[in-house]
């Protein structure tokens, strides 16, 4: 839409009366922007009904007007621009100037805004940009960009090649294996015809980018930047086989991965000479964003082998090894890549052991298997062995085994011996490391109840009888006198199955030696047992039947 011109200059005719806008219909001046070919464009709104720009020579009130029109076109919602490049008149200093808009809005007056300004200055960009190619592949991964700075001189109109020694900034945007999008720069400089050429290896695929012209000149307005063409990949197809000279090894050794590479071309496979090999102790995955736990490198020879050392540090499925991610071949399971087999023991600590051997000699050991390293529970459990030394710790021998729950618990219940040193022991297996835990003594004394005898032989029901008897300790293998011991006395009734107790705390003197009196029920079998005592290993007595008369 163009702007009507509403005042014309002319003897006899009247100018139309002019009315108040009403505030609904206010509007004002935004921005103004000179373009690169020197038009100029004011943010008004697209429904003005006529706008005038004005370049003035200075701020001053009374400044004079060096260029004026009315020739403008709504170029957006919110812009008009001049049809023409405004011309300055001859002999005008390349600088910055102002600029009065005037502006009738429908239903409104005519409006003056000061603000804005001109840029008459030399107008420097990049006329032309193009790669030499549209692809890249991995035997070929650099491509030049070639391209032509000008510079356009609003005094004259006419654009010719930029200054020798421009210098023109480059911007790529790149995508590489992981799809991750990244920018790069770089500068170049044109030569005396304002050409110039920038070589770049991306090892990414260039999805665009723009070259602008970098000066900071105060009369240089660089132009808009140019936006750049696109630079695809060519994709490589290869294969690889791989091994390693061992299976099981401790973390921070290393193992030798041998194997070769081929990659097809139009013969075929041919051996891939240079190729960056690489393994890891993770298996890749399509949608890696990095080279996840790398453990070893290397680069093919010419007939596509390959040897490198690498060090596990954790218990994994395989070493995985296949080129390094590259855009030419993708990354994580996208490209090829063989797998060996392998086993990295790792360190553990027996955590929450426990052992005890209660006054019945029944040993019990529990605990776990705890590890901060990232470990698998395989099919196959490990299995732990619990241990007993008779003399001190000189040699050991194996009480039980199991295999362990969960990868980690462990739980026995055995019969012990007097006094040993116990321990669990681990062998090596393909997830923990040989170790055995803390040796712990434990033992009990032994006692015994010896020359019971009751008295009478047949006392009469509800009558009195004497027991009495002596209490032994077993001290450095010879048997003493347990003084300060404790027994109980139980009865089981002629025919009945259940043990009563008939007396208890009964105490032993300073020579191991008991007895008291107590009532006879019936016929019955009488038995003393020794009550819980700590360091002490239960006993009891010969089993007495009394006829009670």
């Amino acid at each position: 839409m163009r702007a009507a011109t509403v005042f014309v200059l002319s003897a006899g005719v009247a100018l139309p009366a002019v009315v108040a806008a009403p505030t609904a219909y206010a509007a004002t001046v935004s921005h103004t922007a000179t373009l690169d070919d020197g038009r100029l464009t004011v943010g008004l709104p697209g429904n003005a009904l006529w706008v005038k720009v004005s370049v003035l020579a200075s701020t001053a009130p009374d400044t004079a007007v060096l260029v004026s029109t009315d020739e403008l076109t709504s170029t957006g919602y919110n812009a008009w621009t001049t049809d023409a490049p405004l011309q300055l008149p001859e002999g005008t200093a390349l600088g910055t100037y102002p600029v009065a808009v005037e502006y009738r809005m429908p239903h409104g007056v005519v409006e003056r805004w000061t603000g804005g300004t001109f840029g008459y200055k030399l107008h420097t960009g990049v006329s032309s940009a193009a790669f030499d190619r549209g692809t890249t592949s991995f035997d070929r991964r650099g491509v030049v960009l070639s391209g032509t700075a000008t510079t356009w001189n609003p005094a004259t109109g006419e654009r010719t090649p930029a200054a020798e020694g421009t210098s023109v900034k480059v911007t790529l945007n790149l995508r590489d294996a992981y799809s991750a999008v990244r920018s790069t720069t770089a500068l170049a400089t044109t030569g005396a015809d304002g050409a110039f050429a920038l070589p770049v290896t991306p090892d990414a695929e260039i999805t665009g980018g723009s070259a602008v012209v970098h000066s900071t000149a105060a009369d240089v307005d660089p132009d808009d930047a140019r936006p750049l063409p696109t630079v695809g990949v060519e994709k490589l197809t290869y294969r690889i086989t791989s091994d390693t000279d061992r299976y099981r090894v401790h973390a921070g050794t290393d193992v030798k991965v041998t194997g070769r590479v081929e990659r097809l071309t139009e013969e075929g496979w041919q051996p891939f000479a240079g190729a960056p090999v690489v393994s890891t102790g993770s298996e890749p995955l399509s949608y890696d964003t990095a080279l996840r736990n790398q453990i070893g490198s290397g680069t093919t020879l010419a007939d596509g082998s390959f040897t490198f050392a690498a060090r596990p540090a954790y218990s994994t499925t395989g070493v995985y090894t296949g080129l390094r991610p590259s855009v030419y071949y993708g990354k994580g399971n996208d490209r090829p890549y063989d797998v060996a087999g392998i086993a990295v023991p790792q360190q553990f600590s027996y955590a929450d052991a426990r052992m005890t051997l209660d006054e019945y000699g029944k040993l019990t050991a529990t605990g776990r298997l705890h590890t901060t390293a990232s470990v698998t529970c395989y099919d196959k459990p490990d299995w732990v062995a619990l241990q007993a030394s008779l003399d001190n710790g000189r040699t050991w021998r194996n009480m039980a085994s199991q295999a362990t729950q969960y990868c980690s618990s462990y739980s026995f219940e055995v019969w012990g011996h007097t006094n040993a040193l116990y321990r669990i022991y681990h062998p090596e297996t393909d997830r923990f490391v040989t170790k055995t835990s803390t040796p712990v003594r434990l033992g009990r004394t032994p006692t015994r109840i010896v020359n019971v005898t009751i008295t009478p032989s047949r006392p009469r029901v509800n009558g009195t009888m004497t027991v009495k008897g002596l209490v032994q300790q077993k001290v450095n293998g010879v048997w003493k006198a347990m003084p300060g011991a404790r027994l109980t006395l139980l009865a089981k009734p002629k025919g009945d199955p259940t043990w009563y107790w008939a007396k208890k705390d009964v105490p032993t003197n300073s020579y191991g030696n008991f007895g008291f009196s107590t009532v006879n029920y019936g016929d019955a079998t009488w038995i003393l047992v020794l009550q819980s005592k700590n360091g002490y290993f239960y006993s009891e007595s010969r089993t007495i039947y009394v006829d009670a008369l």
